[in-house]
Order: C-alpha cells, then sequence, then structure tokens
C-alpha cells in the first residue's frame, strides 16, 4: 500500500476506501456533534485543509469542505494536527489550547466529548480489536 501525506487529497481518498470497508460495522457514534476543523499550513496545496466532523447520521463522519452551521469550530496548524493524529500524542492537547495552538469558536464543551471518543475501547469491549485494525490500516497510508 502506498503512504501519503496526511491530509493530502490522495490520504482522505484512501481514508474514504478504509471507511467504506467498515461502513457495514458502524455504530451509533456516542457523541452529537458537528464541527469544524481548518488546518493551516499544509505541506502541499495553497491555503489551509477545510474540513467537519458530523455525527449526525448513523455514523461519526470526518470529511472535507466546512458545514454551514457547525457546534464549533477549530483551527490548528499542520504540525500540530500531524502531532495529535499521526502521532497520537494525547499530551499535547491542553498545553496546545492553553498557548493558544488550537483556536476554538462556539461550544468548546463538544471538544471534551470528542475527546472522550477518540480514547481506545476498554479491555473486553468486542470493537477493540477492529479498532487496532483500522488503526493500522490508517498507519499503512499515512506518510
Amino acid at each position: 500500500m502506498t503512504a501519503h501525506p496526511f491530509l493530502s487529497p490522495e490520504w482522505i481518498i484512501a481514508m474514504r476506501e478504509i471507511r467504506a470497508d467498515y461502513a457495514d460495522d458502524e455504530g451509533d457514534p456516542g457523541v452529537e456533534l458537528a464541527a469544524n476543523v481548518t488546518v493551516t499550513n499544509p505541506p502541499f496545496g495553497d491555503g489551509s485543509v477545510l474540513g467537519h466532523i458530523d455525527s449526525s447520521g448513523p455514523t461519526l463522519m470526518i470529511e472535507e469542505g466546512h458545514l454551514d452551521e457547525p457546534e464549533f469550530s477549530l483551527e490548528v496548524s499542520y504540525e500540530l494536527a500531524h502531532q495529535l493524529f499521526v502521532r497520537r500524542d494525547p499530551t499535547a492537547v491542553m498545553p496546545a489550547i492553553f498557548a493558544g495552538q488550537i483556536k476554538l469558536t462556539g461550544d468548546s464543551s463538544k471538544v471534551l466529548m470528542l475527546a472522550g471518543q477518540m480514547a481506545p475501547p476498554a479491555e473486553g469491549d468486542p470493537r477493540r480489536d477492529q479498532l487496532r485494525e483500522i488503526v493500522a490500516r490508517i498507519d499503512e497510508v499515512t506518510a
């Protein structure tokens, strides 16, 4: 499998393919939110990467473009987004917020709900093995 730069158009296509492979297994996202995400200074393209997170459907969707009416928005640099999501360094979140490296607007309490959803399932949870498989596949296609 070919690895692509995080958040590049090719990476986004690969994420859609992975999501499609597990579409029948998706359950209730467990949190209701609609958020816009802006990632500044990517090492490709011009400008920022615009995306959104939406759980109004049957699953948590992460997709391109901004929603018209998000509950909250966040802006983060590509470098920090890479640290948080690719290197999975949760210790970077709070210092980044306090340092103003993550800009939040709207209902910021929803950010905590989102963070809770990103925690790995507990030992014995039937979704744990599948989540590990998905993460391994994402790692394979992420440069």
